[in-house]
């Protein structure tokens, strides 16, 4: 009767043939390498295009706040959210249906291939603002070299024609909200000036009712005078007016006159108003549809950014079949399938 063999037989059996998993690795790797080599070439060209970001700009960037629909809590924030709109720029069909146009009039191979399949080719990455990574695929280095080319070139035309426009909407961002300012207050002062003179046709009325030799009482006299001087608000004409007001001790005639002066001053203030109204609303309407032409042309960009493709640099191009993961995987299965023919031959001497 034989002992079982154990475990503990088994590993010191293995161990001690080192040589043999070593060869089976090696021999696996070679497979690996070799089957590398039957599968379809795979080129891949590299570019980096130059971003820069004033990301200290973001929190007084108004349009992109809107854009993003979300609060931008700090800089990184701000950075990031700019760095993927570029990205998923770059990849919608209009950028990439200009791609395979000047594609398709450069070289006739790429008359059969759609926009997702060229869209299936192309990569953008990044990390930090300054460098933004493209990369493009193809069969053929010459192939995957004008795919980046013409992308870059489509992306650089593209993104800074928006960035043209980002910058103009920060000027007629602060027109408009200069026009609204001035609106609401040309607004405001009119609403005044109509309760004012509402209030002085009133007193009017009040002292016509009156004896000329009558006084006037101190609360109508305070309360005529505050309502006044609501209106005045520094403006020109208004400080004579006030330091002209009447005496306490004055007749009803004097205060009578006063009025008459004050609705006049009333009447000049309130008659250029309407127009000045109308002009700034037609010039907020105006900038209003400038702003949303400029917000549309500028593609959700920032006028804080700047995007340089540099003409000196040339994209560089590599083999990208997976050979080292092939060798690998070849290797390790080839170790794995001698590790499991041992056991297995082991196990059977045992039973015996």
């Amino acid at each position: 009767m034989t002992d079982e063999p154990s475990l503990r037989d088994l590993i010191f059996s293995l161990t001690h043939r080192w040589y043999m998993i070593a060869a089976c690795f090696l021999v696996g790797a070679f497979l690996g390498w070799g089957a590398s080599k039957v599968l379809p070439p795979l080129y891949r060209a590299d570019l980096d295009l130059y971003v820069g970001i004033n990301a200290y700009r973001g929190p007084r960037d108004r349009y992109i706040v809107q854009v993003a629909q979300d609060e931008l809590r700090n800089l990184d924030d701000y950075k990031n959210w700019q760095m993927e709109q570029l990205n998923e720029l770059a990849l919608t069909d209009d950028f990439l249906s200009d791609t395979l146009e000047r594609l398709q009039a450069r070289d006739a191979y790429w008359l059969d291939i759609t926009v997702a399949e060229l869209s299936a080719q192309l990569r953008g990455s990044w990390r930090n603002a300054g460098r933004w990574h493209l990369a493009a695929e193809a069969s053929r280095p010459e192939l995957a070299i004008q795919a980046l080319e013409t992308w870059a070139e489509v992306i650089d035309e593209r993104v800074n024609e928006g960035l043209s426009h980002a910058r103009q909407l920060v000027a007629v961002d602060a027109s408009l909200v200069a026009a609204a300012d001035e609106l609401t207050d040309s607004l405001a002062r009119f609403q005044t000036l109509s309760l004012v003179k509402s209030e002085l046709e009133s007193a009017w009325l009040s002292l016509e009712d009156q004896a000329a030799d009558e006084p006037w009482t101190a609360y109508d006299r305070w309360l005529l005078l505050s309502q006044v001087a609501r209106a005045a608000d520094w403006h020109p004409g208004w400080g004579a007016l006030l330091d002209a007001y009447p005496a306490p001790e004055a007749s009803s005639d004097e205060y009578l006159l006063w009025v008459e002066r004050a609705l006049s001053v009333v009447d000049s203030d309130l008659g250029g108003l309407p127009e000045r109204i109308e002009y700034l609303e037609n010039q907020h309407q105006a900038l209003s549809a400038r702003y949303a032409e400029s917000a549309e042309k500028s593609l959700g960009l920032s006028a804080a950014m700047d995007v340089t493709l540099s003409e000196e640099i040339s994209p560089g191009v590599e083999d990208v079949r997976p050979s080292g993961t092939l060798m690998l995987v070849g290797g390790t299965l080839l170790v794995v399938a001698w590790l499991l023919i041992g056991l297995v031959r082991f196990t059977h001497r045992g039973a015996e």
